[in-house]
This record gives C-alpha cells, structure tokens and sequence, in this order.
C-alpha cells in the first residue's frame, strides 16, 4: 500500500475548491501524469459520476476508471479508482480557513495481490514525487501560491539570447516539448463569449475549432463573407461543445472596425475573451481609403481601437482576458514612433509587419498594468513558425526553407487557446507566451524604447484612432 497525504490554503471560498475537484475530470489541469480525463456519465457530477483517465507511468498509458462514492457539500468527496493492477482512493477534505480555504488531499493505492510488492517498490518512489507535483499545481490553479506560477526564468532568458536555442523553440520540436506544460481542463471555457478575429484560416481556424472543443461560445470575424460562411458549416458540423456565431468586417477599415464592436456590444453583455488574431503581411506598400499604411491598420490600429471600443464589455465580465497574437519576427525591429506608417525609405513588407507586431507586444505590456484593477488580464504570445498560406505566400524563399521544420496550425494555435482557457494562465498579465511558457520580449540590441519613446508611441495611436470613438 502506498499512502500520501497532503494540506494546501488558498483565498477562494470553500465552495468553489469543492465544486472545482467535484468534478474530476479537471485532474489533467493539475496533475502531470494524466493525458486525459473525461466525465463518461451525463450531468453535474453527484454521487456515482464516473470518470476515464488515460495516466502516463513510465513508457506507457494506463487507463484508470474512477468513481465518486461520497459527496458531502462543501465539505468532503472520496473517488475510488481502479486500474489493471491497483486501487486506489482519493479522500479530499475542505473546510473554511480565514477568508478562505484548507484543503486536505489523501490518497490510498492497494495493489493486486499478485504484484504487490513488486509493484509498490518499483512505483512507490515515483509516485510520491508526482504527487507531490500535482498538489503544488493544484494550489496554484485554486489560487494560493504565486510564487509557483509560470514566469520568465533565466534559463529561458539565457537560450532566446543565444538565438539559436530561441529559433529552435520556434519550429515544431518547440510544440511537442511544451504543449504538456498545465493542461486543459475539459469544458475550461464552458458557456464563455469569445471574440475571435481572423479566424478563417491558418492559426485562426485552428484556435477556434480548439476553443469550441473547449465549450466556447465564439463569435469569429472574418472580412470574406462566403469563406466564412463555409467555415461556419464546417465547424457546426464537427460534433463539439460550443457554439460558432459569424461576423463580417473588413479590419484594415477603422469604419468597419467601429462598426463591428458597436454591434458587438448590442449583442452582448459581456465579452469573456477578445483574441486579437487577424494579421497579414504586404509585399508593397499601400494605404487604405482612411489614409493609413495597410499593415499598420490591420496589424496595430485595428487590435488596438476595437479593444478599446469593447473595454465597457470586457470589464462586465468576470476575469475576462485579452490575447494579441503577435510574431517571432518582432524580435528583429524596434518600434519607430516618428514612422509608424514606413514613409522613411524603402518598404519592406517583413519589416513593417515585425514593427506592428513589436507595438501589439507593447500594448500588452501597457494595458495589463492599466487594466489590472478591473480584473482584465492582457497577454500576447507568438505562435512560433507556422505552416499556413499567408507564410508561403508573403515569404517564399523562408517558407521553403525551413518547411520540414513549420509547425502545423494546430500546434501554433496551443498556446492561444491555453492562455483564453486555463485557470493558470487567469492569474498571470503582461507576458509574452510560446508554448505555454513565458518568454523573453528582447533578445538583440538596440529593439527596447525608452519610456520617452512608449509614450509617444500609445499617444500617437490614441490621436490616429481618435475620430473613431
């Protein structure tokens, strides 16, 4: 028999602990060695819910089925688990604490009596370990240890300055080392209002079916009306959770945009999450009828009037979250206040499109410290090398380069739908994420503003989108 037990606090009332572990299909949130977790029987979960566990133990998957056998709101659950060659029972005790709540998590495994002793002398140690992992996750998710939150190490900071260990992150092999970093939980954004631009291709597309596997309930934007229309049917066809409402816009017009987020806000109440994801890279420079230089407006203004247009809903929502989908390639530029619509010099579709991107990642940094006492969290994240049309079609000679190394949009959409869906990524604001993991936002000389510089630049877009409000 292996017997671990563990106490851990936090600030959250009793109820909402015990409503969050009632259901425990939650446990692939916090525990590292569950690949999945579903609810196999219908409704809230009571007394003889069940759940599937597929749990990593050395170089194979065990499944596991388990039970809750006692249900005492709020104050008590027992699950009862069984797998090939093991039992096991997890006893989780909550009680009020202060203003909040001291949770006491012990767990029972029995082994078969044919393998025993083998088994428990072979497992016993790392299981221990792993749980011990799990619960010091599970006190972050339930809000009570900052200090075990996600965070920019020095490790990190030292490999995206090397520049080639950061460039390896970026390709696939990046994805498949970070992906696993605080699961999902199942139905994590269950009934929740999404605003998702650019959503009909590539990255877009990718992120929104995962947010509708998630429970979302996503208003997507796109500028082409019958593409979609198409993919709002194959979407709806897909048998997932959420739902899938359409709106079109063309982003580059700050017309439209005003527009877009007037009828946004007479449709709803609230605005859970606004991912900002709707970009695009021109090889020739061009303004559109509004007298602004094509990248700058659908890159930089367009994300930047329209969360500002629906800030009254976001702030009605309940920890709501804002995602600017930014790119690897803002590493290379810093931003230039005195040019921001590339008047100086020759044009350089790359360039310009670098220089939105590196603003996108300073709105970030400057609206989670300002949106902070409304309880908004702002990120922005990169996706990293991606293989979609845009990429092939605005950068051939890199695209062909390094294609067997581009990640799909699948895997460039992980990190977007983690940060719109986890309870982790709901305590942190102001980071700059690829897989899950947060990043350095500099890695050569020269692309940091001063804040002189930061200051002329947010005032510069607040004076350009000004007639607009």
């Amino acid at each position: 028999m292996i017997h671990i037990e563990e106490t851990i606090r936090g600030p959250r009332a009793p109820r909402e602990a015990f409503d969050y572990l009632a259901n425990f299909a939650n446990i692939q949130a916090w525990d590292p060695t569950v690949l999945v977790s579903r609810k196999t029987t219908s409704g809230i979960p009571r007394v003889g819910s069940r759940f599937h566990l597929q749990m990593q133990f050395g170089l194979r998957p065990v499944p596991m089925t388990y039970t809750l056998e006692e249900m005492q709101p709020p104050s008590r659950l027992v699950f009862h688990g069984r797998g090939q060659s093991f039992r096991a029972v997890d006893d989780i005790r909550v009680e009020p604490a202060g203003e909040g709540f001291r949770l006491r998590y012990a767990v029972r495994i029995d082994f078969d009596r044919s393998a025993g002793g083998r088994l428990e002398g072979l497992i016993g140690p790392l299981v221990r370990l792993n749980a011990r992992r799990a619960i010091k996750r599970l006190q972050v998710i339930l809000g009570g240890n900052d200090s075990l939150l996600p965070r920019l190490t020095s490790g990190t900071l030292l490999a995206d300055r090397l520049i080639v260990p950061g460039l390896a992150q970026f390709t696939r092999l990046g994805y498949r080392l970070g992906h696993r970093r605080w699961p999902l939980p199942p139905e994590a954004l269950a009934g929740r209002r999404v605003v998702l631009t650019g959503g009909t291709s590539g990255i877009g597309l990718a992120a929104a079916k995962q947010l509708m596997a998630c429970g979302a309930h996503i208003t997507l934007v796109g500028r082409n009306p019958d593409k979609s229309a198409a993919v709002k049917r194959e979407l709806d066809r897909a048998a997932v959770s959420g739902r899938l409402d359409l709106e079109i816009a063309d982003l580059s017009s700050m017309h439209a945009v005003r527009a877009l987020a007037q009828r946004l806000s007479a449709d709803h109440d609230a605005i859970d999450v606004l991912i900002n994801n709707a970009g695009a890279l021109f090889n020739r420079r061009m303004e559109t009828s509004e007298g602004y230089e094509r990248t700058l407006a659908t890159d930089l203004l367009s994300p930047y009037l329209l969360t500002r247009l629906l800030l009254p809903r976001l702030k009605a929502a309940a920890g709501a979250r804002i995602i600017n989908v930014a790119s690897g390639g803002m590493y290379t530029q810093k931003i230039h206040t005195d040019d921001l619509s590339f008047q100086q010099g020759p044009y350089d579709g790359a360039t310009a499109y670098a220089r939105a991107k590196r603003g996108l990642v300073i709105l970030s940094e400057a609206w989670a410290g300002a949106l902070k006492p409304q309880g908004i969290r702002v990120q922005a994240m990169h996706p990293g090398w991606v293989d979609t049309p845009g990429l092939s079609s605005s950068l051939p000679a890199f695209y062909h380069q390094v294609r067997p190394l581009l990640r799909s949009p699948s895997q460039g959409a992980d990190t977007i739908t983690w940060l719109a869906a986890s309870p982790v990524a709901g305590q942190t604001s102001g980071l700059f994420w690829l897989d899950r993991k947060p990043r350095a936002t500099h890695v050569f000389t020269g692309t940091r503003e001063t804040r002189a510089e930061r200051r002329r630049f947010l005032q510069a877009l607040e004076r350009m989108v000004q007639p607009y409000f």
